[in-house]
């Protein structure tokens, strides 16, 4: 399997880099894939931590040349859960996998995850996802007096005046002003 790593030291108190992508390293001479590229965010001096390698991860996914990344903790991607998922999310909807060194991300990276909060992330990101195509789908320009109809997106709307002979509801007879 052709591989993408990608380490993050995002603060003084995280893994330094080279920790990391030997961790990363190693896990692919045990595993037997095949890494491609290793993509870095890394801290420097007087600027804050960026996510250019996470774009450039992004681009190679993109790409179609690699099958997974690899991190070395999900932890790599954020601190937190919803930022995890939506990076991960947005990875898998390129078509690979997520995997980490860390054996106990192995029941988080799971489908079902172990973690029922992640559940909860992965649909919301699901039903989402499925709203924007919903609303990306193309309507076709109609002129008022146009009699096409596409068959495949035909829809109906029947206005029904209110029978005369049916007295309103109180909540809908508003006062004279």
């Amino acid at each position: 399997m052709q591989v993408v790593g990608y380490i993050r030291e995002a603060s003084a108190d995280s893994e330094p880099a080279f920790a990391q992508s030997e961790q990363i390293r190693r896990w692919i001479g045990e595993s037997g894939h095949r890494l491609v590229s290793l993509c870095q965010d890394v801290r420097s001096p007087g600027h804050s931590v960026g996510r250019e390698g996470l774009q450039s991860i992004v681009g190679i996914v993109s790409a179609g040349q690699v099958d997974a990344v690899v991190v070395p903790s999900l932890l790599t991607f954020s601190q937190d859960k919803v930022s995890q998922e939506v990076i991960m999310w947005e990875l898998r909807a390129h078509g690979v996998m997520v995997l980490s060194t860390d054996s106990e991300d192995i029941p988080q990276l799971a489908d079902p995850p172990a973690d029922q909060v992640r559940l909860i992330i992965r649909d919301v990101l699901a039903k989402s996802a499925r709203f924007e195509e919903i609303m990306r789908l193309p309507t076709p320009e109609v002129e008022p007096d146009d009699t096409h109809v596409d068959e495949a997106r035909d829809v109906v709307i029947e206005l029904i005046p209110p029978d005369p002979n049916q007295a309103l509801p109180q909540s809908a007879v508003r006062p004279a002003t």
